[in-house]
């Protein structure tokens, strides 16, 4: 969330809660019969309370007292994180109209796939900003260049004498921009593929060993089948 933006939600919070706390007070002493000095204490709870439950957060706002263990990111690689994200949703948004402006069927398909896909790799990095560097280039350069393919094709469309051409070649990169998303996003989960792998091979050798060990797991041991009578 943009500095701006979230500077005004908490201009919007702060005076909803200034408006609670001030209707509290007289509805509990003339409502009520509270008096006036129960009141005014519950007023500035009410305004409190209601505060802090709706007050907006930063993005990565609540990783920041963690993000000097080591284990995250440190300050600078949050700050980075942040910025990289704040620019990539304002290009989510982008695309999205864009997607939704193109008449073309299956350019419009396109676009709304590179939407969803930059839409998951924005939601994991939020929950793991660390993971920032495996896709930092589909968010500052794939992700803007979508959104100004996207937004061309549909200037394009509008022509009052469109240029096929240059129609057919905007909507081929944009299919194949399809395969280079793909790609880059599937570089979120590559530690976990690898930690597969390795679970995947330290099982096999365990397997391997057990049977060596044991005579009744034996492959050579087990009795053959005997012949189907249908044969």
């Amino acid at each position: 969330m943009s500095v701006p933006r979230l500077s005004a939600l908490r201009s919007s919070v702060d005076l909803w809660a200034g408006l609670a706390g001030g209707i509290f007070a007289p509805v509990a002493s003339f409502g009520f019969g509270l008096p006036l000095w129960a009141s005014l204490p519950g007023a500035v709870l009410i305004f409190v309370g209601t505060r802090l439950a709706f007050a907006p957060r930063g993005l990565f706002e609540e990783l920041d007292g963690k993000a000097l263990d080591g284990k995250t990111l440190d300050a600078a690689g949050l700050d980075l994180a942040r910025e990289v994200l704040t620019a990539a949703q304002v290009d989510l948004a982008r695309l999205r109209a864009a997607a939704h402006a193109v008449r073309e069927p299956s350019a419009r398909r396109d676009l709304d796939h590179l939407h969803t896909v930059a839409a998951r790799v924005i939601g994991e990095v939020e929950r793991t900003p660390r993971r920032l560097s495996s896709v930092r280039r589909l968010l500052t350069y794939y992700l803007p260049a979508a959104v100004r393919l996207g937004e061309g094709y549909g200037v394009l469309e509008g022509a009052n004498r469109p240029d096929h051409a240059r129609l057919d070649a905007a909507g081929a990169l944009i299919g194949r921009l399809d395969t280079v998303f793909a790609r880059h996003a599937d570089r979120l989960s590559a530690p976990e593929i690898e930690g597969l792998d390795v679970e995947l091979k330290l099982l096999a050798d365990a397997i391997r060993t057990e049977e060596r060990s044991s005579p009744d797991m034996s492959t050579e041991s087990r009795p053959a089948p005997e012949p189907s009578p249908w044969r």
